[in-house]
């Protein structure tokens, strides 16, 4: 299951979060702002959880995330992104197929990698649902959460690091299984990291 349209071939594949604990001897923590946008119906549980899973994977890297549900009212610091779910995010009553297609992706132009981002909701709902829920609605909307936080943490990356290359392993490789999106630690591998805290470093 590829994620992105960051050079990846379409195959399937107020909530705040400070995370404020990088690698020793890299820079302060930098806040990034994540304004979430939804054309559709969303779950407030997978949104939450979206929230921690995605701070919990930059957190290493200097990243301290915030997501802020619509437009803000006022000005935000450090970094702004803008995150589109798009399809129904949530796993309450609607039927959801394993798709060929992306599970998000972010914008690029010129080799400039912009800071917009799209989460396809009805492709990982349809991942999570072929990763064997137990039937609980609540324990469905917490493994999408969970998926869209992997896959938002992926797209950061891209974002902050203004690369469109992908890891060999972890949540920045370009192919993630429903199982890898749903269990288990993902995360950012120390190559990755670097990458990050360097466009940090960099005002990106």
């Amino acid at each position: 299951m590829t994620l992105n349209y960051v050079r990846c071939a379409p195959v399937l594949f107020c909530l705040a979060i400070s995370c404020a604990a990088p690698l020793p001897g890299s820079q302060p923590s930098t806040p990034v702002t994540a304004v979430v946008l939804s054309d559709g119906r969303y779950s407030k549980v997978a949104v939450r959880e979206m929230s921690r899973e995605a701070g919990h994977i930059l957190k290493k890297s200097g990243v301290s995330l915030r997501l802020h549900l619509g437009i803000p009212a006022q000005a935000v610091s450090g970094l702004l992104i803008v995150v589109k779910l798009v399809g129904h995010c949530e796993m309450d009553g609607w039927p959801a197929h394993l798709e060929p297609g992306p599970l998000g992706w972010a914008h690029e132009v010129d080799g400039t990698v912009l800071p917009f981002t799209d989460l396809a909701c009805d492709n990982l709902r349809g991942a999570v649902e072929s990763a064997v829920l137990d039937g609980n609605p609540l324990r469905g909307n917490v493994l999408l959460g969970r998926a869209m936080g992997r896959v938002l943490a992926h797209e950061l990356y891209h974002i902050v690091a203004d690369t469109s290359e992908h890891a060999q392993g972890g949540v920045a490789q370009a192919a993630l299984s429903p199982r890898e999106l749903t269990s288990g630690p993902l995360e950012l591998r120390a190559s990755e990291l670097s990458l990050v805290q360097s466009g940090l470093s960099r005002g990106r």
